[in-house]
């Protein structure tokens, strides 16, 4: 079928709307179940630096690791306002974080989204062309990234040791140079094997949070 150019809006919203939920919903097609699996446990001692409250110096930390001249907020304030003027907001936000750690719930609005349709090349003429990315206000950010910060320092004590990205001292191309290594190995040895490549593409905005 051959492609149809359109600069309605609102047909190319449902277009757009239509593909990105075909791309991202879940398959029932693979079935995986881990059952059997034995999954590492955090220790006692990392389970409560998880949930301990937050402090005043991870919060300020947090914000400060956020770039500042990104693209505001909706209400027009960035990164560097925050920054520049944390002697006076520090409180409410301290006070935030304090009830969300409290209630385990964000207030309404503050973990709103914004999509926005990134182009992945230079001159897009196909809605395939386009990566989304969504735009989230700041306090979502600054929770988002205390959370993050927390679960970096006790990630690799439940990552399996096979795994080389993604992982903090551990390179990606560990793993290449593994593979290579199998493969001289079988033919040195004159054996057979089979390699199978893994396509991890759209891998965390596709993942099933119901198989998580």
């Amino acid at each position: 079928m051959g492609c149809q150019w359109c600069e309605e809006p609102c047909t190319v919203r449902a277009e757009a709307k239509k593909l990105f939920e075909n791309r991202f919903k879940a398959s029932r097609e693979f079935g995986v179940r881990l059952d059997a699996v034995e999954f590492k446990s955090l220790s006692q001692e990392d389970n409560l630096s998880l949930v301990a409250e937050f402090t005043e110096k991870e919060i300020r930390d947090a914000v400060w690791q956020c770039e500042g001249s990104k693209s505001p907020r909706p209400d027009g304030f960035n990164f560097n306002f925050i920054k520049n003027s944390w002697e006076v907001l520090k409180v409410e936000i301290v006070a935030t974080l304090a009830n969300f750690h409290a209630t385990g719930y964000i207030p309404k609005g503050c973990n709103a989204s914004f999509i926005a349709l990134v182009p992945k090349v230079r001159d897009p003429i196909l809605l395939e062309q386009y990566r989304p990315i969504s735009l989230v206000g700041a306090m979502y950010k600054i929770i988002s990234k205390v959370l993050a910060r927390r679960i970096k320092q006790v990630l690799s004590s439940i990552t399996d040791e096979s795994q080389s990205a993604f992982i903090k001292d551990r390179g990606i191309l560990d793993s290449v140079l593994m593979a290579n290594e199998v493969v001289e190995d079988l033919k040195r040895g004159g054996r057979s094997g089979l390699c199978l490549k893994a396509d991890f593409e759209k891998a965390y905005d596709s993942a099933s949070w119901a198989f998580l």
